[in-house]
């Protein structure tokens, strides 16, 4: 009886072929892998882009008042505030302002109030003077402080009745660009 073996050459091809399937399969892993990431690296900026403009938008509509000085228009970038500060729209019974600012790559929310020394508990216009001498300039106190986003590169605010807002976010080495406008109700 005769045995049959493969030969040298048949186990080589064979070999080949099996790497040549796992390469392929590897490569198709971790292309998918990269894809996954940076698309689950996009959706999560645009979320957290879309939360922070809706908040934002949100609270500007209703304001009476916008007390950071915007530019017109965007044309020069060098004069656009990363900040806003405004009154509180939607607390009528107090005088209260809300400030968005920058806090390294964080986008930041202040509750601020402003009152005189004589009573603590009487909420003025930051624009106010003590009708008592000396005649001082109110006081101002942070009530609260909250990141409200992350991943922030810069916020760009212009704008008179309607204000732009342009929104920069970077993760990974991925980055996205969101803007919106907003008409102030009450302005």
């Amino acid at each position: 009886m005769k045995q049959r073996a493969f030969s040298l050459i048949e186990v080589i091809i064979t070999i080949s072929i099996a790497a040549l399937i796992f390469i392929l399969i590897s490569g198709v892993y971790i292309i998918s892998q990269r894809v996954y990431t940076e698309t689950d690296t996009k959706a999560e900026l645009s979320q957290n882009g879309r939360v922070i403009l809706d908040r934002i938008v949100r609270e500007v509509r209703q304001t009476p008042e916008v007390v950071t000085q915007l530019p017109e228009s965007n044309s020069n970038p060098n004069l656009l505030p990363s900040e806003i500060m405004f009154q509180d729209g939607h607390n009528t019974s107090d005088i209260r302002y809300i400030r968005y600012f920058m806090d390294g790559t964080n986008l930041k929310r202040q509750t601020i109030i402003y009152y005189f020394a004589a009573s603590s508990t009487a909420y003025v216009h930051f624009f106010d003077t003590d009708s008592d001498p000396p005649y001082s300039q109110p006081i101002q106190q942070t009530l609260d402080e909250k990141i409200i986003g992350e991943y922030i590169d810069d916020i760009e605010f212009w704008g008179e009745s309607l204000i732009n807002i342009n929104l920069y976010l970077t993760k990974n080495n991925k980055n996205i660009i969101i803007n919106t406008s907003v008409y102030g109700r009450n302005l």
